[in-house]
């Protein structure tokens, strides 16, 4: 195909909307090479439409492939490979045998590296705040109704006191609920 019928820029509008579409962010570099090979699709169909990039380095690949499957190559990689294969294989012992002596003498030791723990402990700590409010609100309606129906008692502005207490009780579980409501409802777990 040739660059005047190459369309580079809608194809990668059209990967920049499937990122957008799946929350992914791509690293700065590979959004940098977007925009280098953008502008070299440009350049490329203002001074040659007709280049056609495969026929171009189609003989350095070849080139390529033919270096590394050459039987001398195949045979150095293999018996790298081999080589690194016997060199585990006869460590393995060794290595269990020293695993066995530390964990008999009590000198393990495991080391977890959990990036999400974190983010998973403040969670729970939201969540554990969250009910401990609940539990007081729903504390306070109840002490509240329950304050609310002892008759008598000293008088404010002639309303019986424990009255008073248990509006206040109700007000502060309002707010408490409607604080709880609001938490939820910003963490968009509602």
């Amino acid at each position: 195909m040739s660059l005047k019928d190459l369309q580079l820029g809608v194809l990668l509008h059209r990967v920049s909307a499937i990122l957008r579409e799946h929350a992914i962010v791509l690293p700065a570099d590979l959004t940098l090479l977007f925009k280098a090979l953008i502008t070299l699709e440009g350049l490329g169909r203002q001074y040659d439409p007709e280049f056609r990039l495969v026929e171009r380095i189609q003989p350095f690949v070849d080139r390529a492939l033919s270096e590394r499957y050459q039987p001398v190559e195949a045979l150095r990689r293999g018996q790298a490979t081999l080589s690194e294969f016997i060199g585990l294989v006869t460590s393995v012992p060794r290595d269990l045998a020293r695993l066995i002596k530390d964990a008999r003498h009590g000198r393990m030791r495991v080391e977890l590296d959990l990036k999400r723990l974190d983010s998973f402990g403040e969670r729970v700590d939201r969540t554990i705040n969250r009910v401990t409010v609940g539990v007081m609100t729903a504390s306070l309606v109840i002490g509240s109704s329950i304050v609310m129906t002892v008759p008598g008692g000293p008088t404010v502005f002639g309303i019986p006191l424990l009255t008073l207490c248990g509006l206040m009780g109700y007000l502060i579980a309002l707010v408490n609920s409607l604080w709880v409501i609001l938490s939820i409802g910003l963490s968009g777990r509602l």
